[in-house]
């Protein structure tokens, strides 16, 4: 896909959620290579609005545990990913595309193996208070039509997870032009994917070179490095992330995240109030953060408060009956 395009697209999410399937049951339904007996987390990612002929974006889906990501897939043609992990408490299902976090999902013991969503690819430029996509302004205009070519196939070759090959024509892109600051934050994101954090760190950086304020690669690199518990960094960079972009719900979301990494509390809870009034509904899960960051604090009125504004806006969840029991021996 043209990356203008796909800068200046607006996303609108739905969730819906199917529990309980077996290994055989997924490699039936999938086709996917999933060792009977494997533990696994699954699902489908649905597009919908695509245009005729219009070319699927690459979508990302990270799992995310105690605040940092553990694991990364794309989707095959099929919409289909999953990971090899035994479903437990305190996971996340975060869809991503183009960096950018657009949705997630809460996974629970109880909850099954199973998560699917659905997502409505929508037309329209992006406001500055549309949450989750990046501006147009931000995607490189210099690209020759040779190394437009060369993207086109890179981009393909990531959803095609050949990722060696596709790393290798983003390489040979920035060989020829090192101010495409959009192909360095693929490549970039690339690692990312594999675990390899350092290559991962260094492309975002050489990215950043080009374009400081590059709202996207700020934000996959606060990242990096909050996985890596450099938390210092992270808060650095993520303050920049949330400077270039303050209308971003993920530049806010993780910058609250990584004050928290670094005992920061006071400090996390604007950013983090941030993120929910930017997407009430995306972010309605950082409620239960907040929830815990007051409880723990002895801030019960405070704590009873979030979980009731979590409870309004999400009518079905694994730990609601929980959550309602606090808030009644509270209240």
């Amino acid at each position: 896909m043209k990356v203008n395009s796909f800068y200046a697209a607006v996303f609108l999410i739905a969730f819906f959620f199917v529990s309980g399937a077996s290994a055989q049951d997924v490699r039936s339904v999938t086709g996917l290579p999933i060792p009977i007996g494997q533990p696994v987390i699954w699902g489908q990612i649905e597009l919908k609005g695509l245009k005729p002929g219009e070319r699927k974006p690459i979508v990302n889906v990270l799992l995310m545990i105690d605040g940092a990501e553990r694991a990364r897939t794309q989707i095959n043609d099929e919409g289909y990913y999953y990971f090899l992990q035994r479903a437990r408490d305190g996971q996340f299902l975060v869809v991503s595309i183009g960096g950018n976090e657009i949705g997630r999902q809460m996974v629970s013991v109880g909850g099954g193996e199973r998560y699917d969503m659905a997502i409505n690819w929508g037309d329209g430029q992006r406001s500055d208070s549309a949450p989750g996509v990046v501006s147009v302004k931000d995607a490189y205009t210099g690209r020759s039509e040779a190394n437009n070519k060369l993207f086109d196939q890179a981009t393909a070759a990531a959803k095609a997870k050949k990722t060696g090959e596709a790393i290798k024509l983003f390489d040979q892109i920035v060989a020829k032009d090192p101010k495409d600051f959009v192909a360095w934050t693929e490549i970039g994101t690339l690692h990312f994917g594999n675990n390899k954090l350092s290559d991962a760190e260094k492309a975002y950086t050489k990215a950043l070179e080009q374009k400081p304020d590059f709202a996207i690669a700020l934000v996959n690199l606060g990242k990096v490095q909050f996985s890596q518990n450099k938390n210092d960094e992270a808060i650095a960079t993520l303050t920049k992330a949330v400077e270039a972009e303050p209308n971003s719900p993920e530049a806010n979301h993780f910058l609250g995240e990584a004050y928290l990494k670094a005992r920061k509390g006071s400090l996390a809870v604007g950013y983090l109030n941030k993120a929910i009034e930017l997407a009430p509904i995306e972010k309605a899960e950082v409620h239960l953060r907040l929830a815990a960051l007051y409880n723990a604090a002895n801030m019960k009125d405070r704590a009873l408060a979030e979980y009731k504004a979590f409870l309004e806006k999400v009518k079905e969840h694994p730990e609601r009956s929980k959550i309602e029991q606090f808030v009644k021996d509270n209240s």
